[in-house]
């Protein structure tokens, strides 16, 4: 599969809340880095997004895959969603956030995809102000602790 196909497949089961085929496109090693001191493995990174698909039944990414060079690929988001039920808590150290109805919209961020044997081997985001978990949490009226 090409590169950016394989981004593209990650987006859209993640969307569709199908995270069978998400956890096969990434590699048994997958770290997501950009976001936290610690980079995240696919288990976390998964939960954070099926906390979201839950919290938020319309969670779209608005994905756009820009270049590819190599094994790299670079794509940027601008997540959207209505926080219509209860959101579990995304990371460890938060609880269950109630239902808000609030409409987010982040930023536009800068993802890097690195590819691996036709797998996702990590992925780093470059943090921008409002964005990130804090700046959607900060959206929800959530202080991080």
């Amino acid at each position: 599969m090409e590169q950016d196909k394989l981004v593209e497949s990650l987006f859209n089961a993640i969307e569709k809340n199908d995270f069978t085929t998400a956890e096969n496109c990434l590699t048994s090693n997958f770290k997501f880095t950009g976001v936290s001191p610690e980079p995240l493995g696919s288990k976390e990174f998964l939960g954070v997004h099926r906390a979201f698909n839950t919290g938020m039944p319309d969670f779209k990414f608005n994905y756009k895959i820009g270049t590819v060079k190599g094994n790299n690929v670079e794509a940027t988001v601008k997540l959207t969603g209505t926080h219509f039920k209860d959101m579990p808590a995304p990371v460890p150290g938060l609880h269950t956030i109630p239902a808000t109805n609030k409409s987010l919209r982040m930023p536009e961020e800068k993802l890097t995809f690195t590819v691996k044997d036709n797998k996702i081997a990590s992925i780093h985001i470059n943090s921008v102000p409002g964005g990130g978990l804090p700046g959607l949490l900060k959206q929800l009226g959530v202080e991080l602790p």
